[in-house]
């Protein structure tokens, strides 16, 4: 747990700005691939790492 609040924010607008980055590239259209809708999941899924890891930086209880 990290226990300078400056860093906890910087760390969640980092964590922030690249889920929504993956949530863009998740639903935009033409997000083609080898296999069809690989890559779609793909970037679906880190988004949702990305919100599970600025979850677990704040203490919790």
């Amino acid at each position: 747990m990290i226990e300078s609040t400056p860093l906890r924010w910087t760390l969640i607008l980092v964590l922030a700005g690249t889920g929504v980055w993956f949530v863009f590239r998740g639903v935009r259209p033409g997000s083609g691939g080898a296999v069809p809708g690989a890559e779609r999941i793909s970037h679906l899924a880190h988004a949702l790492m990305a919100a599970m890891m600025a979850a677990m930086i704040w203490p919790m209880g």
